[in-house]
């Protein structure tokens, strides 16, 4: 049995709660900085990279709160970490994709991840994909999330 491919990202919450989120080029979704790990790497280190390559964020490692590896869908699982930062140390407008991929029908290198916003509640049940969606929300990863960034306690692992 082979195991599963892990992906790690990283949930960014403001003082309004607000989950600062990117829209994936060519798609209706929108999704944290999120990608699969690389050989030898462990996953905080993941979920810093991506959010330096997807965001153009900077975060030191002793900011992120570990929430643990949960089961994303089938044959991958995704490693989560959150930190707490306001809306004026991390602006939208400021973030950058430097992560490019070739574009299905034209073949042109787009990046990974063209917009950013802050999200609040009433927002995120229409723009995250199904499988971000079940596990943020149905699951109340990102109520605890929250809880957590805000107070930057050390808890184990939700999932």
């Amino acid at each position: 049995m082979t195991a599963n491919k892990l992906s790690c990202g990283l949930l960014v919450i403001n003082e309004r709660a607000e989950l600062l989120l990117g829209h994936s080029t060519g798609s209706g979704h929108w999704d944290l900085p999120k990608g699969l790990i690389d050989e030898g790497e462990d996953p905080a280190t993941c979920a810093l990279r991506e959010a330096r390559e997807e965001f153009g964020l900077e975060f030191t490692p002793d900011r992120l709160v570990d929430l643990g590896r949960c089961a994303y869908y089938r044959g991958k699982d995704l490693h989560l970490f959150a930190v707490g930062t306001t809306s004026t140390e991390t602006r939208p407008e400021l973030c950058r994709c430097t992560s490019y991929f070739a574009h299905y029908s034209t073949g042109r290198q787009v990046p990974e991840v063209d917009g950013f916003a802050w999200i609040g509640d009433a927002q995120l049940p229409s723009v995250l994909a199904h499988s971000m969606r079940r596990l943020l929300l149905d699951k109340g990863l990102l109520a605890h999330a929250r809880t957590l960034a805000t107070s930057h306690e050390v808890s184990s692992p939700t999932c």
